[in-house]
């Protein structure tokens, strides 16, 4: 039998040299995509209640309620129009990416659960200040959405085979996407003036 050394290793045998995983850095950080996450959910509030204007014209201008969904598509040369669900869908994809960053492993519902509450929260909001339909087919694109971003950084996370390097592609995509948009705001922003 081995004896044990004074170092608490077996007398013999190299210790086991245990490596902590080095964190993943500026674009490794869950506050980099918390941060990210402000950001675009500021920029979707914009988007959603004041319909991208830079004054509060919008408040008290509209209000509707639609409970049957897909009800309230629009009709085009005889055909349903199913455009605005789809972009209400792709609207809320990165919100889905964000949760699955945030969230990690954790069930689908946990990344799911905030992203409906958040739509409900934006029609009722639509509702409330009179600032536009509030529509079941909304908060139905915008949660299948927000299934589909955390779909697909599941499926990134896979590819990678690692939280670290898939945190830190989400980030540098989700970093470069909101300057893109910071940008296109600022340029809309100095031609509005």
């Amino acid at each position: 039998m081995e004896r044990l050394a004074n170092d608490g290793g077996i007398e013999g045998v190299e210790p086991a040299v245990f490596r902590m995983e080095h964190s993943g850095g500026f674009l490794g950080s869950r506050t980099l995509t918390g941060c990210l996450l402000a950001v675009y959910l500021a920029v979707l509030a914009w988007i959603i209640l004041l319909k991208m204007q830079f004054s509060l014209d919008v408040v008290g201008t509209m209000r509707s309620v639609n409970l049957v969904p897909l009800a309230g598509a629009t009709v085009i040369n005889g055909a349903l129009d199913y455009r605005e669900a789809v972009q209400n869908m792709l609207a809320f994809v990165p919100f889905g990416l964000y949760a699955g960053m945030l969230f990690g492993r954790r069930s689908l519902w946990w990344g799911l659960a905030p992203i409906a509450l958040v739509s409900l929260a934006f029609e009722a909001l639509q509702f409330a200040f009179a600032m536009g339909a509030s529509d079941v087919t909304d908060l139905l694109a915008n949660t299948a959405g927000g299934a589909l971003g955390l779909c697909l950084y599941a499926l990134v996370r896979r590819i990678v085979r690692s939280d670290e390097r898939a945190m830190r592609a989400g980030n540098a995509v989700a970093l470069a996407g909101t300057a893109l948009v910071l940008a296109f705001l600022g340029v809309l922003i100095v031609a509005n003036l």
